[in-house]
């Protein structure tokens, strides 16, 4: 319809008798419109007036409002103009005085002053709404037969406009699924074998089910047969004894349903123009004891299309709400499902020789988990230095680099030499792949050539398994040397009991309390103490020592028993060649503690509470060669069993398991010192702890930081519970 076609037809404007209705158009009664939207008063009869005539093709209708026409404007408000022929519709909006402000679109409903009188009401049913638009018969009617619909007046108008949006919809939605259309009709078949290969090769899962111990056989899921029964126990793993896979044995009788882990598998085929890679997920249910026909899932889930230099990523998904298909997904696929991809290789071969000849991907092992092929394509295509590595077999390096891809300082895309890519030279990339290296030693590597030096394999490859870098020593006064670092850390380790790496970060701690604390730290004796871990207690005791001696006063006030008893377990200490366990004398001694190790001892009541109740006492647990050192905080129940053992930050390491017949060998010590008063003691503290467990199981309990967050706390203090079987 052209618009100046439009306002050259004749005008329909209000008669007579329409403003003799709109004047009499107030209700001698209003009335009230109840439903569960609320309440909605009229005192109107009609809310809009309409009258509609032919044009030609045109069906042309007015909209008034009865408070206008009763003022005297004949000019409607609207003029609404209609094509059936083309599936038309479009209004214009007149002021006043009959002239044109705009044109719009708009259904009938969603007009600004039709909205606000009827739709806006939202107590009014359909019939109400209906009885509320003043219309001739004559206009009914024609509303219906012009427009060819089944409802008569406005009720028509609005099927009309409802069923030329769907046709315009419709036409919008073929012409923007068109070109999907044309690619999906790209999409050959898939390989022959591609879904058995599916659910048995890419199976993560394998089982034999089996009637009976008693039975000489059972059915393996993999070799889809009858075969030998070898030692099966339900839910045991083992291996199928024909194809030797690793399978689960599962009773038949406790079997009703059992699904599969779900598992992405994808496949890479030659279209025209390129090359598609299509993701299935696939799982498996064993239902009512069919175990030899599961009911299989598997279903496409992404095609990711690589047509010349682009590619599109298409995602089954509903579309519009009005059906499932594949729709575009936008950008590359990455995958979001925290699960192994695994990549059918039948194929790569003669795809190598033509659409993947420019790629690695054949060469991978194993993609890295989670890793789908379509995101390690984009990765390389956008990383040339993850397919040379790939090709010179250092797939631990492009791996890391995979994950680290947005670290922009660690390469130099602009070479094209891997060497220089890594900003290395070639003899260093020898040593770098000799060693199978990953990013941390590729920064060393990086620093040494900067630095101008070499630096011995050992040493660099020891700093980079615990993922530290040159820069974590940036505390040390330069020049840094790395081999005497190296060998002061290794020392030191050894020397506590702790990791490499925990050493490092207690060199680091320490030396920014010296800082803080004033000392001289350039001294090497400071700097770079015998007794690490002594020597960084010392620092926090000396940076905390007037708020050590107040919190002990505190507690002293709090607890004035504990130091009157404290004395009187001295006599259960005990030590050997390697290891002592020591007791503290005072209050103040069990605050030094705990901020050392930064547990709770050194402000928690319960430990005080027990102390003062006789239930349980504070230990230390020492090596007898740096004894004054702290390591580990001991709470002993007064019936000689070790409550908790705690080191630096509530936590156990793994040097603590050399100690343990060791605190096997003080229990009984401690056991044969005590008097039966004491014995009388260990066995109430013996029985509140069994209640207490009690209840902080039946209260759920639990631990809400650290590492053992999460977990139970009856869970937590039962598993560090040591006792001695007497």
């Amino acid at each position: 319809m052209y618009k100046k076609e439009l306002r050259s037809l004749k005008r329909i404007n209000a008669t007579p008798h329409m403003r003799r209705v709109a004047q009499r158009n107030k209700l001698a009664v209003p009335i009230k419109y109840i439903n569960s939207w609320g309440t909605y008063k009229s005192e109107t009869i009609y809310d809009i007036m309409i009258r509609c005539q032919t044009r030609g093709k045109i069906l042309m209708i007015a909209v008034f409002f009865p408070d206008k026409v009763a003022e005297g404007i004949k000019t409607p408000t609207y003029e609404i103009y209609c094509n059936p022929e083309g599936s038309e519709f479009i209004t214009r909006i007149l002021d006043k005085a009959g002239n044109e402000v705009k044109w719009s679109t708009s259904l009938f409903r969603n007009l600004d002053k039709v909205r606000k009188s009827l739709y806006e009401n939202y107590s009014l049913t359909a019939v109400q709404r209906n009885s509320r638009v003043w219309q001739n018969q004559g206009s009914r009617d024609t509303i219906r037969q012009f427009l060819r619909v089944r409802n008569r007046g406005i009720k028509g108008l609005m099927e009309y406009q409802g069923r030329c949006r769907d046709k315009k919809t419709q036409e919008a939605e073929e012409r923007e699924q068109k070109p999907w259309d044309e690619h999906m009709a790209l999409i050959p078949p898939l390989p022959p074998g591609f879904e058995r290969w599916a659910f048995h090769e890419a199976a993560v899962e394998n089982f034999i089910f089996y009637a009976s111990v008693k039975d000489k056989t059972g059915y393996c899921t993999y070799c889809e047969k009858q075969v030998p029964l070898i030692q099966a126990k339900q839910n045991k793993e083992g291996k199928c004894p024909c194809c030797g896979r690793t399978v689960r044995f599962k009773l038949q009788s406790r079997i009703q349903t059992l699904k599969t882990q779900k598992r992405y598998v994808e496949c890479i085929q030659e279209i025209q123009g390129g090359f598609v890679i299509r993701a299935f997920c696939v799982s498996s249910y064993y239902r009512d004891r069919k175990y030899t026909n599961p009911h299989r899932v598997f279903t496409e889930q992404e095609r990711v299309m690589y047509l010349g230099n682009t590619s599109v990523h298409y995602t089954w998904d509903n579309y519009k709400n009005k059906k499932y298909r594949f729709i575009p997904a936008g950008g590359p696929y990455y995958s979001y499902y925290y699960v192994e991809h695994r990549l059918y290789m039948e194929n790569i071969e003669v795809l190598k020789q033509t659409v993947l000849k420019n790629t690695a991907l054949d060469l991978w092992p194993k993609l890295p988990e989670s890793m789908s092929a379509a995101e390690y394509l984009y990765i390389e295509r956008h990383n040339p230095a993850v397919e040379m590595l790939a090709k010179i077999g250092m797939f631990k390096l492009a791996e890391e680099i995979m994950k680290y891809r947005y670290d922009g300082t660690l390469l130099d895309q602009k070479q094209t030499q891997i060497a220089k890519i890594l900003k290395i030279d070639n003899a260093r990339l020898k040593r770098l792949k000799d060693l199978d290296g990953g990013i941390h030693l590729l920064k060393w590597l990086q620093c040494e050539k900067r630095a101008d030096t070499i630096w011995p394999d050992y040493v660099i490859s020891e700093f980079a398994a615990n993922e530290i870098n040159l820069s974590d020593f940036g505390f040390l006064p330069p020049p840094i040397k790395p081999v005497k670092v190296y060998n002061y850390i290794k020392r030191q380790a050894e020397k506590s009991g702790e990791t490499f790496i925990q050493t490092g970060i207690t060199w680091r701690d320490y030396y920014n309390l010296a800082e803080q604390n004033k000392w001289n730290v350039s001294a090497s004796q400071i700097g770079w103490p015998k007794d690490l871990k002594k020597a960084h207690a010392d620092a926090v005791l000396f940076s905390k020592g007037e708020s050590i001696k107040k919190q002990a006063e505190k507690l002293e006030k709090k607890w004035p028993e504990v130091n009157k008893i404290l004395p009187d377990i001295k006599k259960f200490e005990y030590h050997d060649k390697k290891f002592a366990v020591v007791a503290p004398t005072s209050i103040e001694d069990m605050v030094r503690e705990g901020t050392a190790l930064n547990h709770c001892m050194d402000h928690a009541d319960f430990y005080y509470d027990r102390i003062q109740k006789h239930e349980a006492y504070p230990f230390f647990l020492r090596r007898t060669n740096s004894v004054d050192t702290p390591w580990y905080t001991l709470e002993v129940e007064a019936s000689g069993n070790i409550r908790q053992k705690r080191t630096t930050g509530d936590n156990q390491n793994p040097d603590l398991e050399e100690a343990l017949p060791f605190l096997k060998r003080f229990m009984a010590a401690f056991k044969k010192k005590m008097t039966a008063e004491e014995r009388r003691q260990g066995e109430t503290a013996n029985e509140k702890r069994i209640q207490e467990y009690r209840e902080l199981r039946k209260n759920g309990n639990r631990i809400w930081h650290g590492k053992l967050a999460g977990q139970l706390l009856a869970d937590v203090l039962e598993a560090d519970f040591m006792g001695l079987e007497e």
